[in-house]
């Protein structure tokens, strides 16, 4: 069922994105209120392909259908919020949204604003370019232009790994990208699957792994002491892990990039 959902929801038109004006609720009754209203929202990513960006004036992507999926497993109406990287843990702090799915990781620094749903897909956060040979010193990118996603997380480990790089941030990773073509930038740090999503295959065919920041899973974002709306979603995940919705996803938007064996869901 989970799979025909999947299915069903990536060919689905992409719900509105005006906020929902609902009722300020207590802590712990987030479900509650999603039930009652029969009305999910979600932050998802504006312009992070392959996770989501925006096609013809609507979101699309895998987190986009991921939120699709879970809307539909609870039965409720789906409103997309697509938000830039910094905008994710305001939207759902500030109760503009119920979740955060935007190919968001998990850090120390997080679990202190907010809670973490069990991982939904893998990524790892790298810088890529011209191939090298080896794995580079850091001396290596000293002056070097590296683009990345301001205020996300590969920013954070790249400013701290690489220190001497001369760090360029942008929007979103398209306009990474786009620079990167124009050789704007020598090197891109990035999720993984990012890379996937260069069109130019002279451009894609030279793009190379080069250096490991750091293991990065995504996890769904939910608001401090919503303990109820989280168990739902991890039994969500957990159910479309099994019944390898999770891969079928992963297939149509990662090229089947992704390892087989993350899908075997682990408990939380």
């Amino acid at each position: 069922m989970l799979i025909s959902a999947a299915v069903a929801g990536l060919a689905a038109a992409a719900t509105r994105n005006t906020f929902a004006q609902l009722p300020a609720g207590k802590a712990g009754d987030a479900l509650d209120q999603i039930l009652a209203h029969r009305l999910l929202r979600v932050a998802v990513p504006k312009e992070f392909p392959p996770f989501g960006f925006i096609k013809n004036g609507s979101p699309e992507g895998y987190d986009i259908a991921i939120a699709r999926m879970l809307a539909a497993d609870m039965k409720v109406r789906l409103e997309l919020v697509p938000v830039l990287s910094p905008d994710r843990l305001p939207y759902l702090r500030d109760g503009k949204v119920d979740l955060v799915i935007a190919s968001l990781g998990k850090t120390p620094e997080r679990e202190k604003l907010i809670d973490f749903s069990v991982a939904y897909a893998p990524l790892y956060n790298g810088v890529f370019g011209p191939p090298y040979g080896g794995v580079p010193e850091s001396a290596y990118f000293k002056g070097q232009r590296i683009g990345v996603t301001k205020g996300s997380l590969e920013e954070e480990q790249l400013v701290r790994r690489l220190p001497d790089a001369a760090v360029v941030r942008y929007e979103n990773s398209a306009t990474i990208i786009d620079a990167y073509q124009k050789h704007e930038i020598e090197y891109i740090a990035a999720g993984n699957v990012v890379i996937e999503s260069i069109k130019d295959m002279p451009a894609r065919d030279r793009t190379k792994f080069v250096l490991m920041l750091n293991e990065s899973p995504c996890h769904i974002g939910v608001r401090k002491n919503e303990d109820r709306l989280l168990a739902r979603v991890n039994k969500f995940l957990q159910e479309a892990s099994e019944s390898q919705a999770l891969m079928v996803s992963a297939m149509i938007w990662f090229k089947a990039t992704l390892p087989t064996d993350f899908f075997q869901r682990r408990s939380p």
